[in-house]
C-alpha cells in the first residue's frame, strides 16, 4: 500500500456519491468494500455514502437527483462512476465535474505519463480530464485464421467480402439484425464520419452494404438461422458456422482463455478502418470503475487525496483479479512479467501467457482507440434511423437519406 498523506489532507469528512448501487444489505456492495478498505488505512477519516437510486431504479432519474444535488447546498465531493461510465460526456460538459489535471499535474504519486495515452483519453470528457481510470477493457472482432487468414485489419468492403464468400455462414452469433449492424457500427461509426471537415458518408456505398447485408437477418427478408448455445461460440466458429465472434477482454489471462477456446487459429482482426492499421476499442472497465470529483465539492483536495490512494491501491486487496488490464503502463509491465512467469496462489503458480501472449497484446495495446459513448448523438441518429428499415416499414435508400441528413445537419450544427 502507498501512502498518499497524513489524515488532514483529506480532511475530516468525505462525502461519495454511488448511482443505482446497493448499499447498506447484509453483504457489503464493491463501494462499501472500498471505503472499509479506505478507514482501516484512514480511520480518522468519515466517507459518507450518498446513495442515488437503488440498484432496479431508472438511472434517468437517479441522474437527475445527482445533478441537482451537485449544483446544491451540499454536494457530494467524489462520485463514484460505476454504472453510469456512459453519462460521463454529459455530466463534463453541464460543468458538474472538476477537471483533475492541475491535481495530477502537482501530485508526487500520480503521474499522467505513465498512463496509456488512449486508455486516459476514455477519461477526458467535455475538454477535461474527468477521471483517471485505473483499469479498462478491450473490444475487438476475432476470426478464425482457417478462414479469414491473419491480417490484423479490414474495411467495411473487405468485411462484406468474407462475409458474402460464405453465405451459408453467419457473420456474428446474433439472429437480429440490430444486433449483427450494431455490435460492428457502434466500435466504428467514425468510418463514416470526418468531424474535421463537417461531413459523414452514411450515403457511401460501404454503409449501404453493410445494412443491406445486416437486413437480411431479418424474417421478411428469408434469412435465418437457429441461435446458438453460448458454450457452442468457440466450436461454432473453428467450424466456420459462425465468421466472427465479439471479445472482450478485462484480463490478461483472457489470452490463455481465448487460445483454449480457439486454439491457435484465432486471428483479431479488431473493427473496419480506412487507415490500414488495427483498431481495437478501450472503454473504462466496469467492474473497478474510476471516481471523479464534483465541481462544486467544498474538499477538492481531499477528494483527489482519495484518488490517490485509490490508484495506488492493489486489486487484490478486494479480491479482484490481479491480471486486471491496468491503466498504469508501469504497473501493467509488472503485471505481464507476473503472468509470464505465474506465482504462487494463482492458478497453482502456472504461467498465464506464453511469450507469443505478450506479443498479441503488444498489437492489441498499439491498436487501441477510444469508444464513442453510446449516447453520442450521431450513434443515436444511425441507430433510430435504421429501426424502421429492420421492420420492414422504410426501404434502404428512405431511411438511408434521413440518416444522411441528419448526422449532416447535426454535424454542421455543432
Amino acid at each position: 500500500q502507498t501512502e498518499v498523506g497524513e489524515v488532514m489532507a483529506f480532511g475530516r469528512e468525505l462525502k461519495l456519491a454511488v448511482v443505482c448501487e446497493p448499499v447498506g444489505e447484509k453483504d457489503r456492495s464493491w463501494v462499501e468494500l472500498l471505503v472499509y478498505e479506505f478507514n482501516k488505512a484512514y480511520p480518522d477519516v468519515s466517507v459518507t455514502l450518498m446513495p442515488f437510486g437503488e440498484a432496479s431504479d431508472s438511472r434517468d432519474i437517479a441522474m437527475a437527483k445527482l445533478s441537482a444535488e451537485i449544483a446544491g447546498d451540499d454536494p457530494p465531493d467524489l462520485i463514484f462512476l460505476q454504472n453510469i461510465t456512459d453519462r460521463l460526456d454529459a455530466l463534463a460538459s453541464q460543468g458538474y465535474l472538476e477537471d483533475l489535471t492541475p491535481y495530477a499535474e502537482k501530485s508526487d504519486y500520480v503521474h499522467l505519463e505513465d498512463y496509456y495515452p488512449k486508455v486516459l483519453e476514455c477519461g477526458r470528457r467535455g475538454g477535461i480530464l474527468a477521471c483517471i481510470p485505473k483499469s479498462f477493457t478491450i473490444e475487438t472482432l476475432v476470426t478464425s485464421e482457417n478462414y479469414f487468414g491473419n491480417a490484423k485489419t479490414w474495411t467495411y468492403a473487405e468485411l462484406l467480402d468474407f462475409c458474402n464468400a460464405h453465405p451459408n455462414s453467419r457473420f456474428l452469433h446474433y439472429t437480429i439484425p440490430e444486433m449483427v449492424f450494431g455490435s460492428v457500427l457502434k466500435e466504428s461509426v467514425e468510418y463514416f464520419i470526418d468531424e474535421d471537415q463537417r461531413k459523414c458518408h452514411f450515403d457511401s456505398e460501404e454503409f449501404r452494404a453493410f445494412l443491406e447485408y445486416a437486413g437480411s437477418y431479418s424474417a421478411w427478408a428469408g434469412r435465418t438461422f437457429d441461435p446458438i448455445d453460448p458454450e457452442d461460440y468457440a466450436s461454432s466458429l473453428r467450424d466456420g458456422k459462425v465468421l466472427a465472434m465479439h471479445y472482450t477482454f478485462s484480463y490478461l489471462r483472457n489470452l490463455k482463455d481465448i487460445r483454449t477456446d480457439f486454439g491457435d487459429a484465432a486471428n483479431f482482426v479488431g473493427f473496419p478502418n480506412k487507415d490500414g492499421r488495427p483498431v481495437y476499442k478501450v472503454r473504462l472497465e466496469a467492474s473497478f470503475s474510476p471516481f471523479a470529483i464534483a465541481s462544486t465539492s467544498s474538499n477538492k483536495e481531499g477528494a483527489f487525496r482519495f484518488i490517490e490512494w485509490y490508484l495506488a491501491m492493489d486489486e487484490d486487496t478486494l479480491a479482484i483479479d490481479p491480471m486486471l488490464m491496468c491503466a498504469n503502463r508501469r504497473r501493467m509491465e509488472e503485471k505481464i512479467e507476473m503472468a509470464l512467469a505465474g506465482w504462487e496462489g494463482y492458478e497453482n503458480g502456472e504461467p498465464m501467457m506464453t511469450e507469443d501472449d505478450e506479443e498479441t497484446l503488444k498489437i492489441l495495446l498499439e491498436g487501441l482507440e477510444p469508444l464513442k459513448d453510446v449516447n453520442d448523438p450521431l450513434y443515436k441518429i444511425v441507430f433510430a434511423e435504421t429501426k424502421p428499415y429492420f421492420s420492414g416499414d422504410k426501404t434502404l435508400d428512405e431511411v438511408i437519406d434521413v440518416i444522411q441528413s441528419r448526422a449532416t445537419l447535426y454535424l454542421q450544427e455543432k
